[in-house]
């Protein structure tokens, strides 16, 4: 008896305790594609250059002040990972080296020899024309969503777009400039 009316009490403050720890309510969704400020995103990559083809899998968070992008082969194999403050710099990291600069595209140019346009893929990836540079864009007649926009060189095709916090965004597309190739198949979104 005493022991039921101890596994009792012990269960209710735990109850009582979880209770006080409130956790802070979730940002309220963005009411647009444009209104993304802050994002993570994470699936599958393929890169093909003049040298190489590479594939693995990759997450990307990209915020206001700092982003990350990871590409990793199985079991972190092969990992490559891109950081930076915005504007001001950028970490290169790969095959136990590090190397510091400012400009993302840049480094990845010449230390990888990959041509990836950084700046202009924060906004293809959610389906959006670099707001910088003129563009070229094809729309679906239905859904009004891009199946394709030209922009800086290079053609982005999306082949899949999936719902997240009510709005559409890539799933699958392709980023392409010859010989230069990036396949991206998004399987999961979170956005701010």
């Amino acid at each position: 008896m005493i022991l039921r009316f101890l596994a009792v009490t012990v269960i209710a403050s735990l109850l009582s305790a979880c209770s006080m720890f409130q956790t802070a309510p979730k940002p309220p969704a963005p009411k647009s594609v444009q209104a993304i400020t802050q994002w993570d995103t994470e699936g599958r990559v393929g890169i093909r250059t003049p040298n190489d083809a590479v594939s693995g899998n990759f997450n990307w968070h990209e915020s206001p002040t700092k982003f990350s992008l990871n590409i990793y082969g199985p079991f972190g194999q092969g990992a490559t990972k891109l950081s930076g403050i915005n504007g001001k710099k950028v970490t290169l990291a790969y095959e136990d080296q590090t190397i510091i600069g400012k400009d993302a595209a840049s480094l990845l140019k010449q230390k990888l020899g990959w041509e990836f346009p950084v700046n202009q893929v924060t906004y293809w990836m959610r389906g959006l024309p670099y707001p910088y540079t003129p563009h070229h864009s094809k729309r679906n007649a239905k859904t009004h969503l891009l199946e394709q926009l030209q922009q800086d060189g290079w053609t982005i095709t999306y082949k899949k777009f999936s719902e997240v916090e009510g709005l559409q965004l890539p799933q699958t597309m392709q980023v392409s400039r010859p010989p230069y190739r990036v396949n991206l198949i998004i399987t999961d979104w979170t956005v701010q």
